[in-house]
């Protein structure tokens, strides 16, 4: 839970802050602005592709206090990036410390499903989990506003990186071993490659398009070689990787359209998150404090949320939680769109924070149940992967495409409010086709339902008890 507090806090922790780091570095365009949060999932969406895949190979509890160690370090030199007056030098630290980021999160969900057997106590788990998804969005735009109300949003950096430290030391002693179950490590060295290249290259042209201009030569081609390696590496993986990143029980159709509806769902609620904060601090002129603490909403009602959904998530498909968290991401951005600038922040903004909490904490949950369940046991870090990847990297992507929007708008008028509302649409279209997808996916899972794997821990058991299967029922269990 940890684990996805620090990554949740990290991608948002810039945001109440935005407007002093312009003042803090040189040169600042309003393009470099978007990549103060965009830096950080951009990297970690696209190496929690791999981070899972080296849990399962070498040892989840290695890899996530690798990732921790890491984190802790780029997080420190994050705040020491305000020496050099460089917002590039920013804007790179932030990226590495996403590396860090995608191990830890990947593979302490892996842990989880590897300790946990299919059930209503591993659902539940995985609630709790997705519900430190809002907390720590809370808590990490709480506590930059706090830094950057007093000048000193270095703290806010330096203070995560105490707090990783601490979660090192910690978990050293009191996560348990998980043992790979891949005997005869063999990674797919060419598919890491390609695949993280591809995605790199390609989040990189939709982000710094708006300020090069689509036009410009270098975009051009770095859009192309992106899709070039994201083609070579979906080569690699279906034709000549001996243990491929993606394992072969992921290529069917509904747990596809899982991970799609998943990155839409979560790509609009970051368009949501930059443009609500862009909207109080630069129309609402509220202060970084203040700003924060409306965030508060959000750790309230995601631990609501995550009662409610823990006690749904056996009882309801998780295709209809699907698509009724698609349905909020809908709602809230279609709010954010039309709410007026003089407007209180009890007659809109509260309300689409609430349904917003909803949507995180039914969505993240039910993902990682259809595919954990899916998948077997030595897979559970590369499910957890998965899960993730879509989230934080259509998170950055999302937002380019958005601040495209948002740029050719403000040079056509000139005008900041119709400028955020071109990049909200944006959000609402994305959201939209995730409805769409959410309802195929409700139908499709009807006429071919997602087989979920054995649980091994229970096979283990049924052997070395030597009891006849016909006497386990429930109550015996």
């Amino acid at each position: 839970m940890m684990a996805q507090l620090i990554s949740q806090a990290s991608p948002f922790q810039t945001l109440p802050m935005m407007n002093l780091l312009e003042k803090s570095f040189n040169n600042v365009s309003d393009n470099d602005k978007v990549w103060f949060m965009a830096s950080n999932p951009l990297t970690s969406g696209a190496f929690i592709l791999i981070s899972g895949k080296f849990g399962d190979l070498y040892g989840l509890k290695l890899v996530f206090n690798i990732g921790i160690c890491w984190c802790s370090l780029w997080s420190l030199l994050v705040g020491l990036s305000s020496y050099t007056h460089s917002v590039i030098f920013f804007c790179i630290c932030r990226a590495m410390q996403g590396i860090g980021l995608a191990l830890i999160l990947s593979n302490a969900i892996g842990i989880a499903g590897n300790l946990y057997p299919n059930g209503q106590r591993k659902a539940i788990v995985f609630c709790l989990i997705a519900a430190f998804a809002p907390i720590g969005a809370a808590l990490g735009t709480l506590f930059g506003g706090l830094t950057a109300q007093f000048g000193v949003w270095q703290w806010s950096f330096y203070s995560t990186a105490i707090l990783l430290f601490l979660m090192a030391v910690i978990s050293h002693f009191v996560i348990p071993y998980v043992e790979p179950l891949h005997k005869s490590p063999n990674m797919d060295w060419w598919g890491a490659i390609t695949g993280v290249c591809g995605l790199i290259l390609l989040s990189f042209a939709w982000n710094q398009a708006p300020e090069a201009g689509w036009s410009s030569p270098y975009i051009i081609v770095i859009l192309i070689l992106g899709l070039i390696s994201l083609a070579v590496f979906f080569y690699i993986e279906k034709w000549i990787a001996s243990s491929p990143l993606l394992p072969n029980e992921i290529m069917n159709f509904n747990l596809l359209m899982v991970l799609s509806i998943t990155a839409l769902g979560w790509g609009s609620f970051s368009v949501w998150t930059y443009y609500y904060w862009s909207f109080i601090l630069n129309l609402k002129h509220f202060n970084p404090l203040i700003s924060g603490t409306t965030y508060v909403t959000f750790l309230v009602f995601g631990v609501i949320a995550c009662l409610v959904v823990s006690l749904l998530i056996k009882r309801v498909q998780p295709s209809y939680l699907l698509l009724a968290a698609m349905i909020c991401f809908v709602v809230g951005l279609t709010m954010l769109s039309v709410t007026p600038v003089n407007q209180s922040y009890f007659k809109m903004l509260f309300p689409q924070i609430i349904l917003l909490s909803f949507g995180v904490d039914m969505s993240f949950p039910a993902a990682l149940i259809i595919l954990s369940d899916s998948l077997p046991k030595k897979h559970q870090g590369m499910s957890s992967s998965l899960v993730t990847t879509m989230v934080n990297y259509e998170m950055s992507i999302a937002l380019g495409i958005a601040s495209s929007a948002e740029v050719e708008i403000k040079t056509k008028t000139g005008e900041l409010l119709k400028a955020y509302r071109a990049a909200l649409y944006v959000g609402i279209g994305l959201a939209a086709i995730s409805v769409i997808f959410s309802v195929v996916f409700v139908v499709s899972s009807k006429i071919w339902p997602i087989d979920t794997t054995e649980d091994e821990h229970f096979d283990d058991f049924k052997s070395k008890v030597n009891i006849d299967a016909k006497n386990y029922n429930d109550g015996a269990v």
